[in-house]
């Protein structure tokens, strides 16, 4: 057990956590609560949390070297690597590749001139113990012209959805309530609606553009869901797609610090010793061979096999929403930045075009090397387009105060009054 000393204040505090010969001093503000976190109760804890890690860390190197010496495999026999791929069964998604996978692809030159798009979108999602059932979607598109006398353009899209239509979903023959899933796909949505109306006014410009999306192209998530409902959202949300396609303007979904295991689970197909590889059959017990690359993540993988710049082979997903995808099918690959690995995900019409490619490449590490480590258009994105939680209390207070101005009653839940809120 560690022993805390304190020495408080009327404005700040500091409490040194001993813990064998660890001193930690932590300093916070003094705060007239009746309940805090104790931090010295859970010191132990996190000595022993920073242990597990360091020795998850060491054991990176020996799972790397065998990840090597698989892809090293792969390479000297790609016909029989691509038959076990593809004759596996498994219940986690597994990456095809379509490139060899020892490629390294240098990054081009950025086109002159040139533009970038991006758009990201959040909610203030409705609540029960709010004054009316309500929720608000903001999406935000940014443009950003380089080599031309274009000023950059930033345009929010906010929307107070009320009515029944807004409220309310079709889904498997029922008439349902909004809830937090169909929220986020109306969301999505609302983005690519968004990224359309954008994507159409740059093309006008007639310069080479390319638009960021952030996060996955894959919607997964609409799998399991109900066939007239998921078609009905795929129509929606793939139009963005075929605009983009007619003004030849790729579509990129970028995902920063990528935790994806898609290549790494092909590579435990390569280990299995089975000539049919079913792994929701497999009856070993742990470590089994596969395991011996379970730690890895596709990004610590291609980040110490690409310099920075350079970008990985392309993959293709089993995820099986795809095949509803048609031309813009997703494939993938991996951008070493310098500071990190980036996943981008393009659509198959992206993939096959050399010039678009070579212009996502080139495009997505400028504007990472502009923002620091992430793009700086994505960023400018989010920083339009997030609702804080301040910005939730002023919206539900306006509602209020409009409510009232109309004669309109207005009550908050027992709950909501007891939290002071």
């Amino acid at each position: 057990m560690g022993r805390l000393d304190s020495n408080l204040s009327l404005t700040k505090s500091t409490a040194l956590v001993i813990i064998g010969k660890t001193h930690v001093r932590l300093t916070f503000s003094a705060r007239p609560v009746a309940n805090m976190l104790e931090l010295e109760k859970i010191a132990p804890a996190v000595k022993e949390f920073a242990h597990e890690k360091a020795d998850v860390l060491r054991g990176l190197g020996d799972q790397f070297s065998v990840a090597n010496r698989v892809i090293n495999d792969i390479c000297s026999d790609v016909n029989r690597a691509h038959s076990r791929i593809e004759k596996a069964r498994t219940s986690w998604l597994i990456a095809d590749f379509l490139e060899p996978l020892d490629a390294a692809h240098q990054c081009p030159e950025c086109p002159h001139p040139h533009a970038v798009i991006a758009v990201d979108g959040s909610q203030i999602a409705p609540g029960k113990h709010e004054i009316a059932l309500c929720y608000l979607i903001n999406t935000a598109a940014v443009v950003i012209y380089y080599g031309t006398s274009e000023r950059p353009y930033a345009e929010t899209k906010p929307e107070l959805c009320y009515t029944e239509d807004k409220l309310y979903e079709d889904y498997a023959g029922r008439r349902v309530q909004i809830a937090d899933k169909f929220l986020g796909i109306r969301r999505t949505l609302a983005e690519s609606e968004h990224l359309e109306q954008t994507i159409r006014e740059v093309a006008s410009k007639d310069i080479p553009a390319v638009a960021l999306w952030d996060g996955s192209l894959i919607r997964w998530t609409l799998e399991s869901e109900p066939t007239d409902y998921k078609n009905r959202v795929l129509a929606q949300y793939l139009r963005v797609f075929e605009t983009a396609r007619e003004k030849r303007i790729p579509i990129v979904g970028y995902i920063s610090d990528p935790g994806s295991k898609d290549f790494v689970n092909s590579l435990r197909i390569m280990l299995c010793p089975d000539e049919q590889v079913d792994c929701d059959k497999c009856g070993r017990e742990p470590p089994r061979p596969c395991d011996a690359v379970n730690q890895l993540s596709d990004g610590v993988i291609f980040e110490r096999r690409l310099e920075p710049g350079c970008r990985s082979a392309l993959f293709t997903s089993r995820s099986k929403i795809l095949g509803q995808y048609g031309e813009h099918e997703v494939q993938a690959c991996y951008l070493n930045l310098g500071q990190e690995v980036a996943r981008l995900e393009i659509p198959k019409w992206v993939a096959e075009d050399d010039e678009l490619l070579n212009m996502v490449h080139a495009v997505c590490y400028d504007q990472a090397e502009k923002g620091r480590g992430y793009p700086v258009a994505l960023s400018q994105a989010h920083e339009r387009a997030v609702v804080t939680a301040k910005d939730k209390a002023e919206f539900f207070e306006l509602i209020k105060h409009f409510f009232v101005k109309h004669g309109v009653r207005v009550s908050h839940s027992l709950k909501r009054i007891s939290k002071g809120f």
